[in-house]
């Protein structure tokens, strides 16, 4: 079970919810909703945001979800040097996954900021 997965199952315990309650809610089907919580399928961005809205998270919630969600996907990939720390990961995690979403011009002062960085 992945870190999005184990909280997705808590979250819904917790609102004392069936998989077929909150598939429903989340509109997708029982076994999907099963796989996305043991991790056996990735969780992907558009999920997160439902999941967000459909079960009213807010504060420190959507940001303990959010940075779960970074931790499990797959689909991203940034190679870190050997033993970076997780506050790390989470950071090239949630750039990636995020990526697609930054302004052009966010995109800009990242990109100023890494090649000031590779100049030392």
């Amino acid at each position: 079970m992945n870190q999005f997965g184990n909280m997705l199952r808590q979250e819904r315990k917790e609102r004392k919810m069936t998989l077929g309650d909150l598939a429903r809610k989340l509109k997708l089907s029982v076994p999907y909703l099963s796989q996305i919580e043991t991790g056996a399928k990735p969780v992907q961005d558009e999920l997160v945001d439902t999941v967000i809205h459909e079960l009213g998270l807010i504060g420190d919630d959507v940001n303990r979800i959010r940075r779960a969600a970074a931790l499990s996907m797959s689909d991203y990939a940034i190679r870190l040097k050997s033993g970076a720390s997780a506050e790390d990961r989470v950071l090239a995690s949630t750039l990636a996954s995020g990526f697609a979403r930054l302004s052009h011009e966010k995109k800009e002062q990242l990109r100023r900021i890494m090649e000031d960085e590779s100049r030392g």
